[in-house]
């Protein structure tokens, strides 16, 4: 199995989104793999873009990628809708714009799936590739959502959307990475893997995350990025003061 790179839930965190390829490069990676929300919450969208579409060999639609282009937003919360009406201000195709027109047509193209290495690649779960939270609960609270999820698949699974990184296995229990506990095994048989988030980690580490996978190996990265930068790209932005506020606690 080739070395390769997992990331995803970029949020347009330019800050983030470079410092994690900054750490890629320094591993020697160059296979690296995007699972969806590039945009949506942070101020830089644009560049984001344009990161993603020269660096990541394949990228997934996400849901906030996905609601970019959707003449209703009911499925968002408030600031997730706010945030999409923005950046779709500033993404909106016009005449005579063809980068911004790519990057439109890029994020509205975006495939929900992706099966490589005998691997399933989604940004949600494997029934609903683009909306349904797999929750690290779910295995006691809803087994019947895993049950039906795993028989989707029928090896592993990297998924993102929560950005609460580890492993829900085939006995429903979830394995959380944690600063002290970044390194698995690769699961034998199904297992849904969630590579946590690039541009809002939400498990109370405000580290940007990423995941690598070597051979059997899996190795989560944590890395440390300006986030006082990000945090003022939002203000300036007049975006909710909260979406920077978040940033700082990992939450």
């Amino acid at each position: 199995m080739p070395l390769f790179a997992i990331i995803s839930d970029l949020h347009s965190n330019l800050a983030a989104l470079e410092a994690v390829f900054r750490r890629i490069d320094e591993l020697g990676i160059e296979d690296v793999y995007c699972l969806g929300d590039v945009i949506g919450y942070g101020a830089d969208p644009e560049a984001c873009i344009d990161l993603v579409m020269k660096r990541c060999q394949f990228t997934l639609q996400g849901n906030h990628d996905w609601g970019l282009t959707q003449d209703r937003l009911e499925d968002f919360n408030p600031l997730a809708r706010d945030s999409l009406l923005w950046t779709r201000k500033r993404l909106k195709p016009r005449l005579f714009s063809p980068k911004r027109n790519r990057r439109w047509r890029f994020l509205a193209e975006l495939p929900t799936r992706v099966d490589r290495h005998g691997m399933r690649f989604v940004h949600a779960s494997p029934r609903d590739p683009i909306k349904e939270y797999i929750l690290k609960s779910d295995g006691f609270l809803d087994p019947e959502k895993i049950e039906d999820n795993f028989s989707r698949i029928d090896g592993p699974c990297f998924n993102g959307h929560t950005h609460w990184p580890g492993i829900m296995r085939q006995d429903f229990r979830f394995s959380q990475a944690t600063a002290d506990r970044l390194e698995f095994e690769l699961p034998e048989g199904r297992s849904i893997i969630n590579v946590g988030s690039v541009g809002q980690p939400r498990d109370g580490d405000p580290r940007a995350c990423f995941l690598v996978v070597d051979d059997k190996q899996l190795r989560y990265q944590r890395v440390t990025y300006d986030i006082e930068r990000t945090q003022r790209r939002i203000l300036e932005a007049k975006l909710s003061p909260y979406l920077a506020e978040r940033l700082g606690k990992g939450r």
